[in-house]
C-alpha cells in the first residue's frame, strides 16, 4: 500500500480538513465574542496562534493512533483486520458535512446579515469614531489648504533647495488670498518624506485640501506637477504638468495659485497681485535666492554665511528686491558678526529699504520688532512683532520673538500664549520649545517645564539638558539631577563640573562659596549661569549678568525677592521698561506709584 493511500486508511486527510473546519468556525465565534467584550487585538491572534500550532499535532494523532471500542490506542498495536477505520472515516464524512454547512451559514450571515442599527442610549465604537470623524471635517474650514514639499525628480539630489523653494513660493502666493486658510510652512514640511496617508496629514493641520507635487530641474528646463486633494476623500479636484524655461517659472506659480483659487472659489484681494517682484529675478538669481532661503533654515553659522553671499549677490544684480532685503537682514540677525553696534543699524538699514518698497511686507516688521527689543524700544518690538502676526499669522517666528520681548516686560501669561503658538506652528524649534519651558517655570510649572526642556535637548539643544538638571535640583531632587549629569553623553568636562559643584551647593548651601569660585576662575556661558544663581539666591551676581538687559528671571514669584534689589531698577530703568508700561499698564508684578513702579511690592502674578 502507497504512503497516500495509507494516509488515507487512517483517516488523516479527513482529520485535517475537520480540524481546519472546526478551527476556522471557533476562531470566527471567539473573534465575535472577543470584540462584544472589548478584549485587545493580540488574544485573537494568539488563539489563531493556538490552532495554527495545533494542526499538526491533531494530524500526527490521527497517523499514529486510532480511535477503537475500547478508546484511543497506538495503530501499531491494533489487527488491520480489526480496525474500525471505515467506520471512524464515515463519522468524521459526517462532522466535516456538518463543519462545512456550519462555516457557510456564518459566512452568509456575515455577508447579508444587515448591521445593528445604534441604540436611543448609546452606539457603537464604530459609529462614534464615524461621528468624530465627521465632526473634525464639519470643523475643518472649507476653504483651507496644506502645500506639502513637492519632491525632488531633477537628476542632481543637490536641487532639492529648488524644489523645496518652489514649495514654499506656491505656498506664499496661495497665502495672499483672502478667506483661505494656508497651513504655515513650517508646519506642512513636517510632513517631508512621510509615508502618513494625506487625510491623516490633513487631520493634524487642520486643513481640508493638500497641493502635493513634484519638480524636475535639468538646464533651463523645468517641469512642475502639481496636483489639488480633497483630504476627507483622496478626490483629485485640478492636476495639471508645466513643461517650461525656467525665466517663466513666476508665471507658473501665479497659475498654480490661480487655479486652486478657481477651484475653491475665492478671490484675490482686490487687484493686488499675489507674489510681489519675485517675477524682476533673473532665472540665475531667483535660483540664489531660493537655494539662500533652503541654507537659513539650516541654522547653522557656515550656512548662514553662504546665504548672506548668495543674497548679497542677489541684491548687487536687483537692489530694488524687497523680500531678498527682509531675508538678508534676517540672516544677519542670526550671525555674531553683527551683534554689534554697526551690524544693528545696517539690519536696521535694509529694513527700512524693504518697508519702504514694500510697506506690508511681514518678513521687514518681524526683523524691526526683533532689533528694537535688542535694542530696549519695547514698546515698538510689540507694535512691530504684532503688525507681523496680523499680516502672517501663520508664520511662528514672530510668535517666538514676541513671547521673549512679553516675558522679557513682565507679561508673563501673555508670553506664554505667544510662544505656545509659536510652537504649535513649528513644534521642531528647538529654540522656542526651550523659551516656552523657560516661561513655565517662571510660572511655577516646573512639569510642564521640564517637558519642554526635553525635547529642546531631543531637538539637538544643549540649553535643554542643562535646564533640565536645573529645574530638578529646584524642585529639590538632587539625586536625580546628579543622576542625569551623570547619563549626558557629550558634555565638556567645565561645564560636567560646573553641573556638578551646582547640583552640590543646591543640595547644601554651604557649598555655594566653591560654586562661586569655579565660575570666577573659569569663562562660563552666562546664558547657564545666570539660572543657577538665581537658582542658589545669588540674586546680585544675577542680575549683574541677566542676558539680553532684561530682568526676566524676577519675574518669578518665586524670585520676588530680587525685584527689591537696586540691581533690578537699573535693569528696569536702562531697558526702557516704563515707557512701555506707561503705554499699555504695568506687568502683574508691578503697581504705578506716584514715583513711578513699585515691583518689589506688587502682586505677584
Amino acid at each position: 500500500m502507497s504512503f497516500f493511500e495509507e494516509l488515507k486508511r487512517r483517516n488523516v486527510f479527513r482529520v485535517g480538513i475537520a480540524y481546519v473546519l472546526l478551527g476556522w468556525a471557533l476562531l470566527q465565534g471567539a473573534d465575535f465574542i472577543l470584540d462584544l467584550i472589548g478584549a485587545p487585538d493580540w488574544v485573537i491572534r494568539t488563539l489563531a496562534v493556538v490552532v495554527a500550532i495545533g494542526l499538526p499535532i491533531a494530524l500526527f494523532f490521527a497517523w499514529a493512533f486510532e480511535l477503537t471500542p475500547e478508546g484511543i490506542k497506538r495503530e501499531s498495536e491494533i489487527d488491520r483486520s480489526q480496525s474500525v477505520t471505515p467506520q471512524t472515516g464515515r463519522k468524521l464524512d459526517r462532522a466535516i458535512i456538518v463543519f462545512l454547512v456550519l462555516v457557510i451559514a456564518m459566512l452568509g450571515l456575515e455577508r447579508f446579515w444587515p448591521a445593528k442599527a445604534p441604540s436611543d442610549t448609546g452606539a457603537s465604537a464604530a459609529n462614534v469614531s464615524a461621528e468624530t470623524s465627521s465632526l473634525t471635517d464639519e470643523m475643518t474650514p472649507a476653504r483651507s489648504i496644506a502645500v506639502l514639499p513637492f519632491l525632488n525628480m531633477s537628476p542632481d539630489a543637490d536641487n532639492e533647495y529648488f524644489s523645496d523653494g518652489i514649495s514654499e513660493e506656491i505656498l506664499n502666493v496661495l497665502a495672499d488670498i483672502e478667506d483661505l486658510k494656508v497651513a504655515s510652512r513650517t508646519s506642512a514640511f513636517r510632513y517631508k518624506g512621510s509615508d502618513l496617508a494625506l487625510k491623516t496629514i490633513a487631520g493634524e493641520l487642520g486643513v481640508s485640501h493638500v497641493l502635493e507635487g513634484s519638480v524636475r530641474k535639468a538646464g533651463d528646463q523645468v517641469r512642475i506637477t502639481a496636483q489639488l486633494i480633497q483630504a476627507s476623500d483622496g478626490f483629485h479636484l485640478w492636476s495639471e504638468t508645466y513643461d517650461r524655461e525656467l525665466d517663466n517659472i513666476f508665471a507658473i506659480q501665479d497659475e498654480i495659485a490661480g487655479n486652486i483659487a478657481q477651484v475653491l472659489q475665492v478671490e484675490l484681494l482686490g487687484d493686488r497681485k499675489p507674489y510681489t517682484e519675485a517675477s524682476d529675478l533673473s532665472p540665475k538669481n531667483y535660483e540664489k535666492f531660493l537655494k539662500a532661503s533652503f541654507l537659513m533654515r539650516q541654522r547653522n553659522d557656515d550656512a548662514m554665511e553662504q546665504a548672506v553671499m548668495l543674497l548679497e549677490d542677489v541684491l548687487s544684480d536687483v537692489p530694488d528686491f524687497p523680500r531678498g532685503l527682509a531675508q538678508l537682514a534676517e540672516a544677519q540677525v542670526q550671525m555674531d558678526r553683527f551683534q554689534n553696534e554697526q551690524g544693528m543699524v545696517a539690519i536696521e538699514a535694509l529694513t527700512d529699504r524693504a518697508l519702504a518698497l514694500e510697506p506690508d511686507l511681514a518678513a521687514a516688521h518681524m526683523i524691526k520688532g526683533h532689533l528694537a527689543m535688542t535694542t530696549h524700544q519695547m514698546h515698538d518690538a510689540v507694535r512691530q512683532l504684532e503688525r507681523a502676526i496680523e499680516l502672517d499669522p501663520s508664520e511662528p517666528r514672530p510668535y517666538h520673538w514676541l513671547g521673549i520681548a512679553l516675558a522679557n516686560s513682565g507679561f508673563l501669561e501673555q508670553s506664554r500664549e505667544a510662544l505656545s503658538t509659536a510652537v504649535e506652528l513649528e513644534p521642531d524649534h528647538a529654540n522656542a520649545n526651550g523659551y516656552l519651558g523657560l516661561v513655565h517655570l517662571l510660572l511655577g510649572d516646573y512639569d510642564t517645564a521640564l517637558r519642554h526642556f526635553e525635547r529642546q535637548d531631543q531637538l539637538g539643544n544643549d540649553f535643554g539638558a542643562s535646564r533640565r538638571i536645573q529645574v530638578l535640583a529646584l524642585q529639590g531632587e538632587i539625586d536625580e539631577a546628579g543622576r542625569l549629569i551623570d547619563s549626558l553623553d557629550g558634555l565638556g568636562t567645565l561645564e560636567a563640573q560646573r553641573l556638578q559643584l551646582f547640583v552640590a551647593a543646591a543640595r547644601n548651601p554651604e557649598r555655594i562659596g566653591a560654586f562661586l569660585d569655579f565660575v570666577d576662575a573659569h569663562e562660563v556661558d552666562r546664558w547657564h549661569l545666570v539660572m543657577e544663581l538665581m537658582i542658589l539666591e545669588q540674586y546680585e551676581r544675577a542680575l549683574a549678568i541677566e542676558w539680553g538687559g532684561y530682568p526676566r528671571l524676577s519675574w518669578a514669584d518665586r524670585w520676588a525677592e530680587a525685584r527689591g534689589l537696586p540691581a533690578f531698577d537699573a535693569l528696569v530703568a536702562n531697558a526702557n521698561l516704563a515707557e512701555y508700561w506707561d503705554a499699555v499698564g504695568p506687568p502683574p508684578a508691578c503697581v504705578q506709584t506716584p514715583s513711578g513702579y513699585d515691583c518689589a511690592n506688587g502682586e505677584t502674578p
